[in-house]
């Protein structure tokens, strides 16, 4: 349990029990320093956070990688420089925008439901593995029920895990918050290990900084509440579900309330 000041709302709170909080942990347990090249992989509602705690801890650079329009359009407007991964290869765009270094810090925030590129050069690049995505798929998630587009896994289960690796320079530091099940066996190490990378991952230890942000957004320096996206009424939580699990543009977070 935490106290909450007047100032902060309840709409506000919603935001601090949990995607606030896993945002902030991503980007401290990177070691972000100023002026640092963060790559952020993955615009959903931690991304978007991560993004955020990024700046606030004087990223000098932000690179956000999606797909969605919506989702890179909030990143633009937080100041994140984007990268559509259908159309360009993220890892040798981040190359190229940083003179052939690399970034500093990379962030996964997507895990194990990452989907591979549909078009562009890096689906070219990628075309033969596709039995290789499949057989891990069914190693990761062999108990999917997919139902009318809903509920499908990612397709590329350990993408995001080789292009943070490839698009980090030597001696930088991979953060991963994104989840990923005990099955999940796939991991580059050894380019890992070739670059001399710092790899932290976990899951977020909420209450440690829920305190913190708690003052922070009673301060002004945050407002979560701009990554709300939809309010529904509670008896529509299925269906916001499901439009959630499509990543229909405009969908980030959706706040469910008992009275519409």
């Amino acid at each position: 349990m935490i106290k909450l000041p007047d100032e902060v709302d309840d709409q506000e709170a919603i935001l601090l029990s949990d995607i606030f909080p896993t945002g902030y942990f991503a980007a401290d347990i990177a070691n972000i320093h100023a002026g640092h090249t963060v790559a952020v992989f993955g615009c959903g509602p931690v991304g978007q956070f991560t993004i955020a705690s990024a700046m606030h801890m004087g990223a000098g650079r932000v690179i956000a990688i999606d797909t969605i329009e919506s989702r890179l359009e909030m990143a633009r407007n937080q100041e994140a420089e984007i990268i559509d991964f259908n159309d360009v290869d993220p890892v040798e765009r981040i190359r190229k925008l940083t003179g052939g270094i690399g970034a500093d810090r990379a962030i996964d925030a997507v895990g194990v439901d990452a989907m591979a590129p549909l078009t562009g050069p890096r689906a070219e690049k990628e075309a033969g593995r596709i039995e290789k995505r499949i057989q891990q798929v069914r190693q990761i998630a062999p108990g999917a029920h997919p139902h009318r587009g809903n509920w499908v896994p990612g397709n590329a289960p350990s993408e995001v895990l080789e292009w943070g690796v490839s698009a980090l320079a030597k001696g930088g530091q991979f953060a991963i918050v994104g989840v990923y099940p005990e099955a999940a066996r796939h991991f580059p190490i050894g380019q890992a290990m070739m670059k001399n990378l710092t790899v932290r991952m976990g899951n977020c230890n909420h209450r440690r900084y829920a305190p913190k942000l708690v003052e922070m957004v009673r301060a002004g320096v945050f407002q979560p509440t701009s990554m709300l996206s939809q309010i529904e009424p509670l008896t529509n939580a299925v269906e916001a579900y499901r439009s959630f699990d499509e990543r229909r543009p405009g969908w980030l977070k959706v706040e469910l309330i008992p009275a519409a």
